[in-house]
């Protein structure tokens, strides 16, 4: 250990920018002329340039402090500061208190020369130096406070805030009146503080590439992999002059700047404190803030498709995909798969163990897929979009509604099971199968009809069982459907009584 002399002094400044009033210079000529005022030898000075108070990380000045006192390096018995905000403006006021007890334990003084107080131990100055201590960590929040909402405010007026333009893009300085300035490079910043910054379109190249992406993504269906390859094996460098990565064609097909719209406070990170995401309610966007290079559109369609392939999608969901695209267009063939919306080819055949297996258990064989099959799917599909049009009717109506099994509810006490026929001709008529009598046991029965081709919804009936007391079921036909015209209905809304009202969204 170093034999300390009293009259031995450091000096510790910190400044947080080289802007300050009180810089790093000023600091010291102060802290030199009350130690030549008190006798102390000044031996070094610790430097804290640009640098924040509120935390110790990144204070080099302040933790060689630290550790040549703790590790009894230190030849001074006393550390000059200017005041109590120089040597940190610390959140939690006890970290700052911390560090000072530090020195003290080792036996070095600190001295706050700009303080209307002496640093003596006593009561008085223990109550002067937490108040000191709060006030410097208000000062950081509230001025923390008044920078947010000017850039709120600044992001409103059209404005960017911090941050590079990204590919495609450009920063540009505007006046204060306005006027267009100066295309800003890397590293480049605005040369008047009144100017401001916002995007401009870069150069040629750089949009077509852009539009590309978009293209090869919607259109082309490729991944943001195969996106980044593709661009990588043409020898096209991203902005950084770098070879292309999954990320950043994620960021350019997700970012609301490439169709105009400046968007802030997506994130908080105030005080040093760690990153988090903001809710979506909390951002600030201006849309059509400057020239975009894609349209609204279609960087809404880019997220619904990437929204899309991240849907986990069932076994059952997968085939009657394919069962889909038959029914609509008569064949199946990649090209088809791949434009649908639904999973891709490579889906299928990572999930199947090939492609063609994925069609033989779809019962989509080549060439053709038998009428049964289809109507079998048409009628799930119907069955399926008229239980979400009951349940959505329900909910309209406030009704209450309890669900007994996939199809038969209990709404308002009263038990209505839903039954959707396909048309047979089994008979010498076309005719239509309704069973009345299945567990549980339902007091009305909401049948849905389809037309003989098995195709579209033709009428909606609603059967009280009550009125066939010896019917298991019934086979309504073209010559009998007259007599069940009393209970048809024109919708599933004008039996709740909703025929008026707007769908629930």
């Amino acid at each position: 250990m170093l034999g300390r002399e009293t009259n031995r002094a450091a000096l510790y400044v910190r400044a947080s920018t080289e802007h300050q009033t009180y810089s790093t210079a000023h600091q010291e000529a102060a802290l030199r002329e009350y130690a030549a005022q008190h006798g102390l030898d000044v031996i070094k000075t610790y430097r804290d340039q640009g640098r924040s108070g509120l935390t110790l990380e990144g204070r080099v000045g302040l933790l060689e402090l630290l550790t040549d006192i703790q590790s009894e390096r230190a030849d001074f018995s006393t550390v000059l500061v200017y005041d109590i905000s120089r040597w940190g403006r610390f959140q939690d006021v006890d970290e700052s208190a911390y560090y000072e007890y530090a020195c003290r334990r080792a036996g070095i003084a600190v001295a706050y020369c700009a303080e209307p107080f002496e640093n003596d131990g006593s009561p008085l100055a223990a109550v002067l130096k937490g108040l000191k201590r709060a006030m410097a960590a208000e000062y950081s929040r509230e001025l923390s406070a008044k920078v947010f909402r000017a850039q709120c405010r600044l992001t409103q007026a059209g404005f960017k805030q911090g941050g590079t333009a990204g590919y495609g893009l450009r920063r540009i300085s505007v006046s204060a009146s306005g006027q267009a300035k100066s295309v800003l490079g890397p590293g480049e910043r605005k040369n008047m503080p009144t100017d401001h910054v916002t995007y401009t379109l870069g150069p040629k190249n750089e949009v077509e590439v852009i539009n590309r992406i978009y293209d090869m993504y919607l259109t082309e269906r490729l991944s943001d992999t195969g996106i980044a390859r593709r661009l990588n094996d043409e020898g096209t460098a991203n902005e950084f002059g770098r070879p292309w990565s999954p990320f950043h064609v994620k960021q350019i097909l997700t970012n609301d700047k490439y169709a105009g719209t400046l968007v802030f406070n997506r994130s908080t990170q105030r005080l040093k404190s760690s990153k988090r995401s903001n809710a979506s309610a909390n951002w600030v966007k201006v849309d059509d803030a400057f020239e975009g290079i894609v349209s609204r559109d279609k960087l809404e369609e880019a997220r619904r498709e990437r929204q899309q392939r991240r849907r986990h999608w069932t076994d059952d969901e997968m085939l009657d995909g394919l069962r889909a695209i038959f029914v609509e267009h008569g064949r199946v063939t990649p090209d088809l798969i791949n434009s649908s919306g639904g999973p891709a080819v490579k889906s299928y055949a990572f999930r199947f163990n090939g492609l063609t297996s994925a069609l033989g258990l779809a019962g989509v064989s080549w060439p053709s897929m038998s009428r049964s099959v289809i109507t079998r799917y048409r009628m799930r599909c119907i069955t399926r979009d008229m239980t979400i049009e009951l349940e959505r009717c329900a909910a309209t109506a406030k009704a209450t509604v309890t669900k007994l099994s996939p199809r038969t509810y209990i709404l308002n006490g009263v038990t209505v099971r839903l039954l959707c026929t396909r048309c047979r001709f089994e008979r010498s008529h076309p005719c239509w199968k309704v069973t009345l009598a299945h567990e549980p046991a339902a007091d009305f029965v909401i049948w849905v009809r389809v037309d003989q081709a098995n195709q579209h919804v033709e009428q909606i009936y609603l059967l009280p069982v009550a009125d066939f007391p010896t019917h298991l079921f019934v086979w309504p036909s073209t010559l009998t459907l007259h007599k069940y015209k009393r209970y048809a209905h024109t919708s599933l809304r004008s039996i709740f009584g909703v025929e008026n009202d707007s769908k629930p969204r």
